[in-house]
């Protein structure tokens, strides 16, 4: 081989951060899952957008993991996840119920030569807190670091203090420890979405039974009452764990988020009181 051809490419040094992403993909089974995609009308949503407290503006994530929260709750089927439990030998693979309504997010982080670094952080009973509470928490979690969000510290300490397999096998841990799920993963949910930068929709498996993914949001053609009109609207993804729910029951509960954000103002923009009552 030539200089010239030994010049066209390089190899990388290893990253650990790098290597911890990898390792997670592990965790994927893309043949046990399947994804549905819808088209949400926003309009209700874009109206409570600026509707909430002088601080933030509402976030499209946040009318998201409401939406979800929600419908976990009305969908008991929907928030599980198949696990093994490690400590048992042959053990066969069981269904953990979720008690709460958790809905765990996909948070960039920006280090330097691992640029496609994201760790999971997690809402803790979601479907109780209010849009703004939710905002306000994810314009937290965006902007933390270490020193003022526990979970990437202890995500990062993990990855910087040990060799390579040792910090693989901590982060895959709570894939068989029903409690280490719970306490770094959440529950069934995950919310991770390319809209900010682009993209109109993404199509993935994820380390979670449940990932909802939704596109960027922009004025489409829409039919009301015969006629096209603009609205506002993005594409939702729901990607799902078969071995967890059919797909009939999968779409029941798609199209129960759709109607929770569609009808926005009636079905989310209430306190847990107002919504018992």
């Amino acid at each position: 081989m030539s200089r010239s051809e030994l010049s066209n490419y390089e190899i990388e040094p290893k990253n650990r951060f790098a290597d911890a992403i990898v390792s997670v993909t592990h965790e994927f089974r893309p043949a046990n899952t399947v994804t549905f995609l819808c088209d949400v009308d926003l309009t209700e949503v874009e109206a409570l957008r600026g509707a909430g407290g002088p601080a933030r503006k509402r976030s499209y994530t946040a009318f998201v993991v409401k939406a979800i929260a929600l419908a976990l709750k009305e969908f008991p089927y929907a928030n599980r996840r198949v696990c093994r439990l490690a400590w048992i030998p042959f053990s066969v693979a069981r269904l953990q119920t979720f008690l709460r309504c958790d809905v765990a997010v996909a948070i960039e982080r920006h280090v330097a030569g691992a640029e496609s670094v994201a760790f999971i952080d997690v809402l803790r009973d979601a479907d109780q807190l209010s849009l703004d509470a939710i905002t306000e928490r994810l314009h937290e979690l965006a902007v933390s670091d270490s020193s003022t969000n526990k979970q990437w510290r202890d995500f990062s300490a993990v990855i910087s203090r040990y060799p390579n397999w040792i910090s693989t096998l901590l982060i895959r841990l709570p894939l068989f420890f029903p409690r280490l799920w719970v306490k770094y993963r959440g529950g069934a949910a995950l919310v991770s979405s390319p809209a900010k930068y682009g993209a109109h929709g993404v199509l993935g498996t994820w380390s979670h039974p449940l990932g909802v993914s939704f596109g960027l949001a922009e004025p489409r053609p829409v039919v009301r009452d015969g006629k096209i009109v603009a609205c506002p609207t993005f594409s939702l993804t729901l990607n799902f764990d078969r071995r967890v729910m059919a797909g009939a029951q999968a779409a029941r509960f798609l199209r129960r988020v759709v109607e929770l954000l569609e009808h926005a103002s009636t079905e989310m923009d209430r306190s847990p009181a107002d919504r018992v009552a």
